[in-house]
């Protein structure tokens, strides 16, 4: 699966909207929508902050096992930990 359609998937499964999920997210209304287009590349932060969104980790899969070697961080969600971390 390509990355615009799995973004398209998740906003699916989750019965969010992309509009929803841009709100969410902090940032424009089309902002979700232009990463999901059909042929769009987004980058890798901004899939794994649409997934977090959504309920959803990205994982790095082994292909040959199978095996879940780990999984990557939003970035909206490290930002938000460092941010509480320096305000104590």
């Amino acid at each position: 699966m390509q990355v615009d359609a799995c973004i398209r998937e998740m906003c699916k499964a989750s019965g969010a909207s992309m509009r929803s999920v841009s709100a969410d997210l902090g940032k424009s209304p089309a902002y979700v929508r232009l990463a999901g287009r059909a042929g769009g590349s987004p980058a890798l932060a901004t899939v794994a902050d649409v997934a977090d969104v959504l309920g959803y980790d990205l994982a790095i899969v082994d292909r040959e096992t199978g095996e879940t070697v780990g999984t990557i961080e939003a970035p909206r969600r490290a930002s938000a930990q460092t941010s509480d971390e320096a305000s104590r």
